[in-house]
């Protein structure tokens, strides 16, 4: 069975020679590993095509180390044949100072392992494979004696891997990538679904109507951005954490998957309307009070099998034609657990009449605290989105984690998101929806987070919702997580009749 691509790469155990010192050693695939590898098969030593193709990959041999890749060629050739062949002059049909090892496939055992063993003439066929630090097959190709092998074509393939684009065939590694966004169009098909439209842009990618062409029924793909700061395969692992939950009010997640290089989550699809947009009109007091009950309702759940939303926010809520809500986009959720404050804990305060946010490392080493400050009216940050996610690692973002105008005070010191996190920011979004308008009303991300750590701030948000409303709110929004009810508790008072 031939190897193959995306799966592990078989293993070999092969003696082989270098010409530098015509020293013999055996390798292995797994001395490769941490290195990208690229095995070139080839029939016979002193043949009439060979010595010029691995004399060409020999010649570029400093742009592939540049790429941290190895080269190994292999044939059913002895030891003493590589030795003989390398060192005959190059004029004389030898290869001559050839900068990467031959090794000896005497019996043919890896060339069947990689299915290019030609058993009627006993030897390889030209076959050249590239392997990934993982020991992952990622390339295969089988050449005709006709067709040559260019190291230059090579190196736009291990470029192409190595960047994770999609490349055409002119591509070259200067070209950059090719946003998947802007070519995936309505009738492509991608997987087993079939594009039908762009539904949005958010955060963490572009979100996609499509046909499930197996299961025959509608569903939105999710197409994770490539220029993500945030780990991509962070943000699948954390997805297929919340694939585990099934419940009405949340949106259920498909499949986790990668698909012609481009990873990309499957989900319900839900032709409602956000909430946020459903806030820009006032909503009556009752239907408040059920949007923000079943968004606990669907918490509840989340938070009863350890998973935390760490983004709630009225974007990321859909209600249904008949007021079913769905919550939606768990892109931050993790597996909740107890954990110390991370690297890069932000820290908002004033000195000598400006607003700064430091960013400490892990150390809190003073001498490498960085700082932003605004001084009033003159802070870049004025234009800064303070509805926008704000990732971690996002230059912008100060080691924050979550929307600003959704955040919980813990989460503006830097602290991953919690169960209590997720029932501030629902305190927030049930403020929003009683009153019609947001409970931080800051455009400036600074003052904002300022506001956010008030401890008085429960209070003074309490105190403008409807009394019926009010000792509710001030628990939800209490400074203190500890002092926060459960989402249980906020469910079963919200939906009491």
């Amino acid at each position: 069975m031939a190897a193959l691509v995306n799966h592990q790469a078989p293993n070999f155990t092969l003696d082989s020679i270098e010409w530098a010192n015509l020293s013999e050693r055996t390798v292995q695939l797994a001395d490769y590993s941490g290195s990208w590898l690229i095995l070139i098969f080839y029939p016979r030593d002193f043949s009439f095509v060979c010595p010029t193709e691995l004399i060409a990959f020999s010649a570029e041999i400093g742009e592939f180390q540049k790429r941290d890749c190895q080269l190994l060629g292999i044939s059913v050739d002895s030891l003493e044949l590589h030795r003989e062949w390398l060192t005959t002059p190059r004029e004389k049909g030898g290869l001559g100072p050839l900068q990467f090892p031959l090794a000896s496939d005497g019996l043919g055992q890896t060339a069947r392992a990689y299915g290019v063993w030609d058993g009627e003439k006993r030897v390889a066929q030209r076959g050249l494979f590239i392997i990934d630090p993982d020991g992952i097959l990622q390339y295969s190709v089988i050449h005709n004696l006709s067709v040559g092998r260019g190291a230059t074509e090579i190196l736009r393939v291990v470029d192409a891997l190595q960047t994770g684009g999609l490349c055409p065939a002119t591509w070259t590694a200067a070209d950059g990538t090719i946003d998947a966004e802007s070519v995936l169009k309505p009738g492509q098909v991608l997987g087993h679904y079939r594009v039908k439209r762009l539904l949005g842009d958010g955060t963490f990618g572009s979100v996609f109507a499509a046909w499930d062409l197996r299961l025959h029924r509608d569903v939105a793909i999710k197409i994770l951005k490539r220029d993500l700061t945030t780990s991509r395969e962070a943000l699948l692992a954390e997805a297929r954490s919340a694939a585990r939950l099934s419940h009405p009010n949340i949106c259920t997640i498909y499949s986790v998957d990668e698909e012609a290089g481009l990873p990309s989550i499957a989900m319900e699809y839900l032709p409602g309307q956000h909430l946020g947009d459903l806030l820009k009109h006032p909503l009556s007091e009752a239907r408040a009070r059920s949007l923000a009950g079943q968004i606990a309702t669907g918490m509840a759940s989340a938070h009863q099998q350890n998973i935390v939303h760490g983004d709630l926010k009225p974007a990321n809520v859909m209600v249904m034609p008949n007021d079913l809500v769905k919550i939606l986009d768990f892109g931050l959720a993790r597996t909740y657990r107890a954990r110390n404050s991370p690297k890069g804990t932000a820290v908002v305060g004033q000195s000598g009449g400006q607003t700064m946010i430091t960013e400490l490392p892990e150390d809190d080493d003073p001498t490498t605290i960085i700082q932003f400050e605004q001084i009033a009216g003159k802070s870049e940050e004025d234009s800064f989105d303070v509805e926008e996610t704000l990732l971690e690692n996002d230059g912008r973002a100060f080691g924050l984690t979550g929307t600003p105008a959704y955040m919980s005070p813990e989460q503006c010191h830097g602290h991953p998101a919690t169960p209590q996190s997720d029932v501030f920011s629902l305190g927030l979004i049930l403020f929003e929806s009683l009153m019609g308008h947001r409970a931080m009303s800051e455009n400036n991300l600074l003052h904002l987070l300022l506001h956010l750590q008030e401890e008085t701030l429960a209070e003074e948000l309490a105190a403008q919702v409807p009394p019926a409303y009010q000792p509710l709110l001030s628990k939800m929004l209490a400074y203190d997580p500890a002092l926060r009810p459960s989402m249980r508790t906020i469910e079963s008072q919200l939906n009491q009749s």
